[in-house]
């Protein structure tokens, strides 16, 4: 009997240690904790991922479609590791599809196909506006083929003589007819393929895509108007010319006309612009080769949905091969998936105004700006220009947001003041930046918000006005830019000069933009200290540089500006300190400015150097550990903190995924500093001391 019992409680025993063990891992499949011991925080989600998801009212839902058996087995499992911490916060539902398995493209087609039959009213909707829109185009090229160009030979055999005048105007004039017809032609040939092209099959599924109607009829319109521009300036060029009255009354009388053909064709594309796909279109198109990936924002939310880079989220082996050192996937692909969602959270999309006083457009060819311009477009962000010299308003702005119900900012590129004027450009940096200037002031006298960087200003250095300065002393500061900041290095190869500087934000800033650069390196080149009157309550300082021994404001900074770096050590003395001239610190070297104005809050934020969110330093990498990081991680925070602070995302202010890759060292405070020190120096002696005591007492 003792031994049934022995066996009878063992049995049980065992029983119940299997079902507690089955038990637990059920729930901790259920309740997965995770502790990130990581100093980097390598398993948890950013500061700025979970702020965002926090804004979310209701679940967003990630689509991703592509071939699994090409992704990389590191990116699979990063990226999958990614996905799940989403997934687990309850605000992102993550479908991914196995485009190479027959259920995966299944399984997309059921759901192309319930979002196709939720936006059907809308595209309905647009197919007819765009319809109408065709029936417009038809009279106008019609106009364009037969009136316009009669109109135009009527002249053209008008006049008689004007010899070798007359002989160009008539060329001219014929030159301008056949266009006018070629216009009228493609204009209908693009009628004709509009069905078509409003078309988009995918598998068995037909759905109707009216925006690249849209675009079609949009693009041959707007290439209609510009003709029509060119002929109106044309004949406004021959109402000047020796031909007689009568010819240029006429002239004139049709020059009149083709602007207002011009007009009309602007309008009718300016009316297809608002046609926008729903998201079933938009991940028709975006998957529409069975490989891609898209965020539907959450339900209620009057967001586009966001097409995001496949090859970021899972890229092919042979990519992740190529580069070398250990890819920061993780990383990269929260940065993806936040900037997504955050766009979701955004009423209206922001405008980056890229303000400048340069002899041409040049923002959106510039290589130096090529990741940024793709990390704003991430970001849901848009981007216009706008040169003070070329045109007196931002038309970019005004034709992108013609309601100016948008939020935007001008971020300001300050010209090189010291540059001479060339055959090529018309005007000297002093007048170019003179230009600037006193666009800069008007616009933050009508109460813009504005991202400014200040350049070294060769007015001040020979006692003027610096012109940027001068705007910015209604807001209570006054930049120092004719004395750039340098520091005094000392080497092997003897005493030398750096123009540049990698400072750190404020520990005790009270503006949210100091949440998201505390502790981050932060790279200014040629750092301007900026003053700030003792009466601006209005202003808050972000970087601020102490006083020291080595560094100062220098005066005489022209033929050091003027030298390649690569060729300062032939320049013989460097500048030094001169007691009578230069200045020691401390210096603000970036602010922020809230204020009321015009009825409404304005904000201002002025950084002292330019130049300092170009690729060139924002894109500057180390290897870390076998990793490549960011190596100035502070300078495109302090760039995306500025865009949403001054758009009003205050809440959606944080440090991203890539501005802690890397364990930094922060300065330890002063007192703390002391205390550390008097604990090392007395601390251990005097335990020491009272353990012996201690023992003395005890043992006698």
């Amino acid at each position: 009997m003792r031994r049934v019992l022995f066996w009878f409680w063992t049995i049980i025993g065992l029983a119940a240690a299997c079902a507690a063990i089955g038990f637990a891992n059920v729930l901790a499949e259920r309740h997965l904790p995770r502790f990130d011991v990581t100093a980097t925080g390598e398993h948890r989600l950013s500061p700025r991922a979970t702020t965002v998801l926090n804004k979310l009212e209701s679940p967003a839902r990630l689509v991703i479609a592509t071939d699994l058996r090409k992704v990389s087995p590191e990116a699979m499992r990063d990226t999958s590791d990614v996905l799940d911490r989403f997934s687990k916060s309850g605000k992102v539902d993550v479908t991914l599809l196995d485009s190479a398995s027959a259920d995966g493209l299944r399984s997309f087609q059921t759901l192309l196909r319930d979002l196709a039959e939720v936006d059907k009213p809308m595209l309905d909707a647009q197919a007819a506006s765009v319809r109408a829109a065709a029936i417009t185009a038809v009279d106008l090229a019609k106009a364009a083929q037969g009136e316009l160009s009669t109109v135009l030979l009527g002249l053209r055999d008008a006049i008689g003589g004007g010899g070798a005048a007359g002989d160009a105007a008539r060329q001219t004039l014929e030159q301008r007819a056949a266009a006018a017809r070629l216009a009228g032609r493609d204009l209908q040939a693009s009628l004709a393929k509009l069905e078509e092209t409003m078309t988009l099959t995918i598998g068995d599924l037909q759905v109707t895509a009216a925006d690249r109607g849209a675009d079609l009829l949009k693009r041959q319109l707007r290439a209609a108007g510009e003709q029509m521009g060119v002929t109106g300036a044309e004949l406004r060029r021959l109402a000047k010319q020796p031909l007689g009255d009568a010819i240029a009354g006429r002239a004139a009388s049709l020059a009149e006309r083709f602007g207002s053909e011009r007009d009309r064709f602007g309008v009718a594309a300016d009316a297809l612009s608002r046609v926008r796909p729903p998201a079933s279109l938009r991940l028709a198109r975006a998957l529409s080769q069975n490989a891609g990936a898209i965020l539907l924002p959450s339900a209620g939310s009057k967001a586009d949905p966001v097409a995001l880079p496949l090859d970021e989220l899972f890229p092919e082996s042979e990519r992740v091969i190529r580069a070398g050192a250990k890819a920061d996937n993780r990383r990269r692909v929260e940065e993806q998936i936040t900037a997504a969602l955050a766009g979701t959270l955004q009423p209206s999309r922001s405008i980056a105004v890229f303000m400048h006083a340069e002899e041409q457009m040049y923002v959106a060819d510039a290589p130096f700006l090529e990741k940024l311009r793709d990390h704003l477009a991430m970001r849901g962000v848009d981007v216009v220009e706008w040169s003070v010299l070329l045109e007196a308003e931002p038309t970019q702005l005004s034709r992108l947001d013609p309601s100016g119900q948008r939020p935007a900012v001008f971020i300001v590129l300050p010209p090189d003041s010291t540059a001479t004027a060339r055959a090529s450009e018309g005007r000297g940096g002093i007048e170019r930046s003179q230009r600037l200037g006193a666009a800069l002031e008007k616009l933050l006298a009508s109460g813009k918000n504005v991202l400014l960087s200040v350049n070294p200003s060769i007015q001040r250095t020979y006692g003027d006005t610096d012109p940027v300065a001068a705007a910015l002393k209604p807001l209570g500061i006054e930049p120092a830019s004719g004395k750039p900041i340098m520091t005094e290095l000392a080497s092997e190869n003897g005493r030398g000069v750096e123009t540049d500087r990698a400072v750190l934000a404020n520990e005790d800033g009270t503006n949210p933009i100091h949440g998201a650069i505390r502790g981050l390196p932060t790279y200014l080149p040629w750092p301007i200290g900026l003053a700030i009157k003792p009466e601006s309550k209005d202003v808050t300082p972000l970087i601020t540089l102490a006083t020291s021994d080595n560094a100062w404001s220098e005066s005489r900074w022209l033929l050091l500006w003027q030298t390649p770096r690569q060729q300062r050590s032939r320049l013989g003395e460097m500048p030094k300190f001169d007691a009578g001239q230069d200045e020691r610190g401390p210096w603000t070297l970036a602010a922020a400015v809230e204020r009321a104005n015009a009825g409404s809050k304005q904000r201002v934020v002025v950084v002292g150097s330019s130049g300092w969110f170009f690729d060139t330093i924002t894109q500057a990498a180390a290897s870390v550990d076998g990793r490549v990081v960011a190596q100035f991680p502070g300078n495109m925070e302090l760039f995306d903190a500025s865009l949403l602070w001054l758009t009003g995302g205050d809440e959606l202010i944080a440090q991203s995924p890539q501005a802690d890759a890397v364990p930094l060292v922060g300065a330890i405070d002063p007192q703390r500093l002391l205390v550390l020190r008097l604990l090392l120096i007395l601390g251990v002696p005097l335990a020491v001391l009272a353990l012996g005591v201690v023992h003395r007492v005890v043992f006698g």
